[in-house]
């Protein structure tokens, strides 16, 4: 219990030093995946005239990339602060009996709030269009913890490499460009030329990103999509704690 309440207490500051001065404080964590929304939906949808099928319109396209975006910015703000994030608070993990494990615990819960705000903003656009399912609210809940479970695995691993290797922080932002234009986030699968399909099955982000519309969008779960990336999830986590275990004590020597 007292750890949970120090965890809350790192990520009320944590929160509140990043927007320090602001005028929509933590609201900008929503405030730019928005921005990014309008600008992909305006090129993709009506400038390249990418479309779900003959049916779909620009509002639909739009709701639909909604979907992909709010799953890969969950998970982007992981990749791009977890690299840094024991650099960052070195004065109080080297000063305090702060136990080490609950700073990449931080970039997480960052992520868990943008994601709820995203979600919780496209299901009531939903409602309010008349197309919610109903049930998406009692099948979201196990998908966010599947990302939960990926993202702390890329957490742990990334926040204790980050310190051998500063490199991985300039590495992030391009290597998320290239997650978001090889997986089907921004452009349908059914866009993609056949030969590449194969791709798309072995990749988990593709994957997390179809399971997530189809519960949020269609009201499906997949259950075999979700069994095959939960196995993954457990078995990333288990190797990340591992490794930021057995690096831990090197990293401290190095910060």
């Amino acid at each position: 219990m007292a750890r949970l309440t120090l965890l809350w207490q790192l990520l009320r500051r944590d929160v509140q030093e990043r927007y320090a001065g602001t005028v929509l404080g933590v609201f900008w964590l929503l405030a730019q995946p928005l921005f990014m929304l309008l600008v992909y939906a305006l090129v993709f949808g009506e400038v390249l005239q990418l479309r779900l099928g003959t049916q779909t319109d620009s509002a639909s396209f739009a709701v639909w990339l909604f979907a992909g975006l709010s799953v890969f910015n969950a998970l982007a703000e992981v990749l791009v602060r977890a690299p840094a994030i024991l650099a960052e608070r070195r004065d109080l993990l080297l000063n305090s009996p702060l136990p080490p494990a609950l700073l990449p615990l931080l970039p997480v819960g960052a992520s868990l709030v943008l994601e709820l705000l995203s979600v919780g903003l496209l299901l009531l656009w939903l409602c309010v269009q008349g197309q919610c399912h109903w049930q998406s609210v009692f099948l979201y809940p196990p998908l966010l913890l599947l990302r939960v479970l990926l993202s702390l695995a890329l957490a742990y691993g990334l926040a204790v490499l980050g310190v051998f290797l500063r490199d991985l922080r300039q590495m992030m932002p391009p290597l998320l460009s290239v997650l978001l234009l090889v997986s089907p986030i921004v452009y349908p699968q059914q866009a993609v030329p056949e030969k590449f399909h194969a791709w798309f099955a072995w990749n988990p982000l593709a994957q997390l990103v179809q399971a997530y519309r189809a519960v949020l969008l269609d009201g499906v779960f997949p259950w075999e999509t979700f069994a095959v990336l939960l196995m993954l999830a457990l078995l990333s986590l288990g190797l990340a704690v591992l490794l930021f275990q057995r690096l831990m004590p090197r990293a401290r020597y190095v910060l």
